[in-house]
């Protein structure tokens, strides 16, 4: 089960780091055609600043995601290396637990957040806020998956050890 749990979370963070090499390159054009505009044209368009905020939350969430996989999350190493070998792989599981429980609450409240606005519009191009809400649905289903793998991993190497 860890041995799966590990490969489908592998092609997941594979397979969102290609979209956030794509999302980013859109981000980085939206941003060009706002200051071409507003600079050399001299007449600023609203909806560049509409994409780019849509992007930039798809971004950060699945950027996330991949820190969640590769492990390089938010925790305090410090402490976490002063600790004892035996004592830091629990912490370490406990933090890969919460992780993988805010990714549950994430994936959850996103899930009521796109049931609650379904019918709302963006403000400048009327697209549907899902199309951004919807980001928090996909990065806590995937922050959930990788934390998930990290724990069962951990698990799984020390019943190899034993």
């Amino acid at each position: 089960m860890a041995r799966l749990l590990s490969r489908l979370s592998t092609l997941l963070a594979r397979a969102t780091g290609a979209v956030v090499v794509l999302l980013a390159a859109a981000l980085v054009g939206a941003i060009l055609v706002s200051i071409f505009f507003r600079y050399v044209v001299g007449a600023a368009l609203s909806w560049p600043e509409e994409v780019s905020l849509m992007i930039f939350a798809w971004l950060v969430l699945l950027s996330g995601s991949i820190g969640v996989h590769d492990g390089f999350h938010v925790r305090l190493v410090l402490v976490l290396e002063r600790l004892p070998e035996g004592v830091r792989a629990w912490v370490s599981r406990v933090i890969d637990a919460a992780v993988a429980g805010f990714g549950a609450l994430l994936l959850y409240s996103g899930r009521d957040l796109v049931a609650r606005t379904q019918d709302s519009l963006t403000a400048t191009l009327r697209l549907p806020t899902d199309l951004v809400n919807w980001s928090a649905i996909v990065g806590g289903a995937l922050i959930f998956v990788h934390a998930l793998s990290r724990l069962t991993c951990s698990f799984s190497r020390q019943a190899e050890r034993a």
